[in-house]
């Protein structure tokens, strides 16, 4: 099912992609060797981010050039949508069609694959024009480990954060959804924004450095050589060609 004899699979995405990535997140990927990947705002790229609101708004976004720095070490990247925006029919040419161009366009690269900004509900609409617009998957924010026949257009996340929000205020677990994965032989994506030390950004969106560092030792020493530390475009490749 998976190449080389994989038993399962991990990947992780960064939602927004901001620069301080660079400094807190990027060398923990490099001790451990796992690629990351990023939900980029198709208008935002080496910018300040501009989503009022936002727990990260203000934060400055990866430059072309560092994106590409980064795609040369293993990474990827989806589109998050033009502007970040809910998606309706009314704003899904611009959100969905006109943000795959323009992200395209700026990094001079391919982009198949979608993210969905926010939440869940506008799934629907994304889904029914994702093969138009020229998208072979879609990621989603529904926790759940992904089994060999996922439905592409609905990839499931997990959050890596470091608690849930209210009524749950769980506690961070590095071996959440591991063992799970492993029995089924499925695909964990993982997701979070921008990993900082000691704090995060905010507890319900993030981890700290140190909790990401704890994830990627447990994946390790869990996975040994049965877990395939793969980049999620990747996966979505190898299923097409497994389902041609």
């Amino acid at each position: 099912m998976w190449p080389n004899g994989k038993r399962w699979v991990y990947s992780i995405t960064y939602d927004e992609g901001c620069q301080a990535l660079l400094d807190h997140a990027v060398p923990i990927h490099r001790r451990y060797g796992v690629p990351g990947h990023l939900a980029l705002v198709a208008s935002q790229i080496g910018v300040p981010r501009d989503v009022p609101g936002s727990s990260y708004d203000g934060m400055q976004i990866l430059s072309r050039d560092e994106i590409h720095m980064l795609c040369d070490e293993g990474w990827g990247v989806s589109c998050h949508g033009m502007t970040h925006a809910h998606i309706t029919e009314e704003n899904v040419a611009e959100e969905v069609y006109a943000g795959r161009e323009q992200l395209s366009t700026t990094l001079d690269m391919s982009v198949t694959m979608f993210c969905l900004p926010g939440n869940n509900t506008h799934h629907e609409i994304v889904k029914a024009h994702a093969a138009k617009a020229g998208y072979t998957s879609i990621m989603t924010i529904y926790d759940d480990v992904n089994r060999a026949d996922v439905d592409l257009l609905r990839l499931c996340r997990c959050p890596l954060h470091q608690e849930y929000p209210p009524p749950f205020y769980s506690a961070y677990d590095p071996y959440k959804r591991l063992h799970q994965a492993i029995d089924c032989g499925g695909w964990i994506i993982d997701y979070c924004h921008c990993p900082t030390p000691d704090t995060p950004i905010h507890p319900w969106k993030d981890c700290t450095a140190e909790q990401l560092a704890e994830r990627f030792e447990t994946v390790c020493r869990l996975g040994g050589d049965d877990v395939w530390l793969a980049e999620p475009n990747e996966v979505v490749k190898h299923l097409l060609e497994q389902r041609s």
